[in-house]
């Protein structure tokens, strides 16, 4: 999961902070943030998920404990390309009912639960058959940080295939 900005000004304030952390409590104490960040990381996307149905692409987050809240607001990208909010199907866990992600807003929120896991639909035509495909998912919240990102890149299978 990443959250906040590519500027390099905010990049360069990470690798200062970042140096700063290791100088003063050593090189172990960085490490231990890395392997924390990775482990977050690796905990929300559901491994090899990803896959292609006969309307676009089809995918599933782990909601870790670590982050839970109401959404107000939901941006999908795939392969760079704005995904419209009515291209976009979620439910936070399976039976649970479906709803477009152009109907998340500040007066009925995407609420997530921790351990929820989420179902995404999203139509369209993206790539060739097997060609990874990146997904960038933007929440935005009234909490800080406004915008939690999250980004992913994986080869798709053919929906009915063993994974």
């Amino acid at each position: 999961m990443d959250v906040g900005s590519h500027h390099p000004g905010g990049l360069l304030s990470l690798l200062r902070q970042g140096l700063t952390i290791g100088v003063q409590f050593g090189t172990q104490s960085l490490e231990a943030l890395l392997w924390v960040a990775q482990s977050i990381e690796e905990g929300i996307y559901a491994d090899g998920s990803l896959r292609r149905t006969p309307d676009g692409i089809a995918f599933e987050l782990d909601n870790p404990i670590l982050r839970v809240g109401a959404f107000s607001d939901l941006s999908l990208r795939v392969n760079g390309t704005q995904v419209p909010g009515d291209r976009v199907r979620l439910r936070s866990g399976e039976g649970t009912e479906w709803r477009l992600g152009s109907s998340i807003r500040r007066d009925a929120p995407w609420e997530l639960r921790p351990g929820d896991r989420s179902e995404f639909e999203v139509q369209g035509s993206f790539g060739h058959d097997t060609d990874p495909i990146t997904v960038r998912i933007e929440l935005r919240t009234p909490a800080i940080p406004p915008v939690v990102w999250f980004e992913f890149t994986e080869k798709p299978v053919q929906e009915g295939a063993a994974r």
